[in-house]
């Protein structure tokens, strides 16, 4: 995969988690039940996408998806859930 593919995908994951944070607010708080719901129902407007063919909606599904997760592990770290391997 060439490097700029990868700058544009994460481009729009950025840009997605801005949107996201300016629609939904700080969600943080969330818990993992909750972020799995969310991510649940994006993987199923993909899986939608898949289905009817509407391979051009695909993409944007696809990066909302990859933001949801972003978040979800911007959340995992704030709650200091990741450790550090050194400990």
């Amino acid at each position: 995969m060439n490097e700029l593919t990868r700058a544009k995908i994460l481009e729009a994951v950025l840009s997605e988690r801005e949107r996201q944070d300016n629609r939904w607010g700080d969600q943080t708080h969330n818990t993992d039940l909750q972020w799995m719901s969310i991510l649940t129902e994006e993987i199923g407007e993909v899986a939608k996408d898949v289905n009817d063919q509407r391979i051009a909606g695909m993409f944007e599904e696809l990066i909302q998806c990859a933001a949801v997760c972003f978040a979800w592990s911007e959340a995992y770290i704030n709650r200091g859930e990741l450790k550090d391997d050194s400990e």
